[in-house]
């Protein structure tokens, strides 16, 4: 079980509604605990919201980052400024993340403390996302954004991403450059694990590599739809190919 910690100054708001809407949306997947630089009575605002969401908030209680110290935490996750500068207290943690949240409690009523439950649930929902597996793929996040920055590769990636599947002479007819260059670019992109090749009698498949990580899954359905009239062109142009041939699979990852 992975160990997980939140701290911010006062253990008394922020970091509180992060250990309780963590513990509600991971299961048993971690060990959750906060903490504070400087520990408060933990504001009763954070109850009375928690209880609205039916998020559990048993056993939360103000603690002392101090008390934590020489601990093992795969991951420690900062919400003040004040607490991510002091983040040394825990140097062999195998994460330390900073997620800056406004303190609620300088604020009247009970709204504050639900908007900054809502940003920590969103924030909490993608960590658990995107760290949910094992991440041993052999591309990492420089490899991979070097593979992105070419504007023909990025092209190539969002048209499979988009279609699941393409053949070489798919991308050649769309994209209109030649049949040695597109194979020289799905080489790179297959040999640094992003594409995988599926035979079907003669035709050669190319799509996502089936145990790509969901972060870089994440990543690449971000940047298109982020960006969907970026490959307009040649989506038209893949509706009116006549030869295109489609994979007997319906989706390969």
């Amino acid at each position: 079980m992975k160990r997980i910690l939140f701290l911010c100054t006062g253990n008394s708001a922020r970091s509180q509604l992060a250990e309780a809407a963590m513990r509600h949306m991971a299961g048993e997947h971690y060990q959750v605990v906060s903490a504070g630089m400087a520990p408060e009575e933990v504001d009763p605002r954070v109850y009375r919201v928690l209880a609205e969401r039916g998020i559990n908030s048993d056993n939360l209680h103000s603690c002392s980052a101090a008390d934590l110290e020489g601990q093992h935490f795969d991951t420690v996750i900062t919400l003040c400024d004040k607490a991510s500068n002091e983040c040394a207290l825990f140097p062999d943690s195998d994460a330390l993340l900073h997620w800056d949240f406004k303190d609620p409690k300088p604020q009247s009523g009970e709204q504050p403390f639900r908007d900054t439950l809502d940003g920590l649930e969103s924030r909490i929902a993608l960590f658990l996302m995107l760290n949910g597996e094992q991440q041993d793929s052999v591309i990492g996040p420089v490899e991979l954004f070097k593979v992105l920055s070419d504007p023909l590769r990025l092209r190539i990636l969002m048209l499979i991403e988009d279609e699941q599947a393409l053949t070489v002479g798919d991308l050649v007819d769309v994209l209109g450059v030649s049949q040695p260059k597109v194979s020289r670019h799905l080489a790179l992109l297959r040999d640094g694990g992003v594409l995988e090749t599926q035979r079907e009698g003669q035709w050669i498949f190319y799509h996502l590599a089936k145990h790509l990580p969901v972060w870089i899954r994440h990543i690449l359905a971000t940047v298109r739809n982020g960006n969907p009239g970026m490959i307009n062109d040649e989506k038209i142009k893949l509706s009116y190919r006549e030869e295109r041939k489609k994979p007997g699979f319906s989706k390969v990852s």
